[in-house]
């Protein structure tokens, strides 16, 4: 097995989203037992969710680890001894639940900050219905997370894994192309930030021939980015053109690139 190929053929990101097939998923475990290729490849692309998920997340005031710390310790003496679970062999990400869990954990600090503040009632009040804005905020961007992965699971889904070229070797994206309505969706897992006069531009290749599909903007509250539907289409590229776009790619400054 080349193990190279193997990575590139998008089972990691396949495996890490839920999207695998039963089969995929075996196989994927059963070599990450016996090649560290592997898990750190698909270590590499949880962290990049990861960060991606995370880089919206509220921050709880400073104060809070102690005033916490404070509050356990004020419980009882007795030491507390956390149970030690072994870590289950099958490690599947949840990405919206992921976000639920941040965002239910930074109001929670951001509540007990405002419930412990000294501040007169009108500001305890401001800060309130600060907290319940921020909180239908953070409803709907689960939503719209849940939405997506719903959609990275439907029948007729077909996905491309975008590894980066010299330019970027460390870049990475995903496509997901909807073979039935023909859309396409696109997860941004890793890309350089661009300069303010270029801007990303995802191209479809089908028979040699580029296939405009629209800019990307890198700054997105959605894990998944609708571009332009294109009906067929063997391969995607990602270039940086000029802000607004090129009408062919600029294969000099193309930075991922993959099969479907």
């Amino acid at each position: 097995m080349n193990v190279k190929e193997y990575i590139q053929s998008g089972v990691v990101e396949s495996y890490v989203l839920g999207v695998a097939t039963e089969a995929e998923r075996q196989e994927f475990e059963q070599l990450c037992a016996t090649n560290p290729e592997i898990v750190e490849a698909r270590n590499a692309f949880e962290r990049s969710l990861e960060v991606q998920l995370m880089q919206d997340a509220i921050q709880p005031p400073a104060f809070l680890k102690e005033k916490i710390q404070l509050l356990i310790g004020s419980a009882g003496s007795e030491t507390y001894q956390p149970e030690i679970i072994e870590e289950a062999p099958v490690r599947r990400m949840n990405v919206w639940k992921l976000v639920a869990a941040a965002c239910f954990i930074a109001l929670l600090g951001v509540g007990y900050w405002a419930y412990t503040s000294n501040e007169k009632y009108n500001d305890a009040v401001a800060r309130q219905s600060s907290i319940e804005k921020e909180l239908q905020q953070k409803n709907t961007q689960l939503a719209a997370l849940e939405q997506d992965a719903g959609m990275m699971q439907k029948p007729g889904i077909k996905m491309a894994a975008l590894k980066g070229t010299p330019n970027a070797p460390q870049a990475l994206t995903t496509v997901f192309w909807d073979s039935t309505s023909k859309d396409v969706y696109l997860l941004v897992n890793n890309l350089p930030q661009a300069a303010s006069d270029k801007q990303y531009q995802l191209w479809a290749l089908l028979d040699g021939k580029p296939i405009d599909l629209g800019m990307l903007e890198l700054q997105q509250n959605r894990l998944l980015v609708k571009m332009k539907n294109v009906q067929n289409a063997q391969a995607f590229a990602i270039t940086l053109e000029p802000k607004g776009g090129s009408p062919a790619p600029t294969m000099t400054a193309m930075y991922v690139s993959g099969e479907l």
